[in-house]
């Protein structure tokens, strides 16, 4: 489910009056849209911009008060449909009939090392191995991954997910995996070992650890 659909239905009505308006309307013109009182627009803008689905900014004038106009925020264009995965699956495929399964794997490796620099500092800062692979648990969980430790919680060297976030383009490409085993590879320094792979029959996506 959307999180549009979790918008009131009079709201969703006002963030599409935006999406077709990318200059922005006023406080009057959104009434005159949506047939409902200008004090009523303004309660449902400043319910939207609380979310951060909505932004304003001064609007010039020639002459009078400046007022105000109102805009999608980023945040609420990605409210609506978007083709990502579509997009991503026709790049990878591309990519890989132009240059082979090989550079595609180096692709995703080289990828998956940019990824890790953001986050190299959080896992550098802990101390113990544990603590370190423990901060990689939490960095996937940011990204997106449902993730656990391995059996042995004092003395983890597993790292479970139970989801993929690229599930769909890995089933189409296990070259997508490479970005994985490499973020987790950069962040430990460690040698990983894709032991379990949902994408092809396992129950969840397991990576063991071997500290070099």
């Amino acid at each position: 489910m959307s999180a549009l659909s979790n918008i009131g239905q009079r709201q969703q009505l006002l963030l599409k009056a935006l999406l077709h308006s990318p200059k922005g309307l006023t406080v009057d013109q959104l009434a005159q849209e949506l047939s409902i009182s200008r004090n009523a627009v303004h309660q449902h803008l400043a319910s939207l911009e609380g979310q951060r689905y909505v932004e304003n900014s001064l609007q010039s004038s020639t002459g009078g008060r400046p007022g105000r106009i109102y805009k999608l925020s980023a945040i609420g264009q990605e409210l609506f449909p978007r083709h990502y995965s579509l997009f991503s699956r026709l790049l990878l495929q591309l990519v890989q009939q132009k240059l082979g399964d090989a550079t595609l794997k180096e692709c995703m490796s080289s990828l998956g090392e940019q990824l890790a620099s953001e986050y190299k500092t959080r896992v550098q800062n802990k101390g113990s191995t544990a603590d370190q692979i423990r901060e990689v648990k939490l960095i996937m969980s940011e990204l997106g991954y449902e993730t656990q430790l391995g059996a042995d919680e004092a003395n983890p060297l597993e790292i479970v997910a139970s989801n993929c976030v690229f599930h769909q383009l890995a089933a189409d490409c296990k070259e997508v995996c490479e970005l994985d085993l490499s973020l987790m590879a950069s962040l430990l320094d460690a040698s990983i070992e894709h032991k379990e792979c949902m994408v092809r029959g396992g129950e969840c996506c397991r990576f063991g650890v071997s500290i070099k």
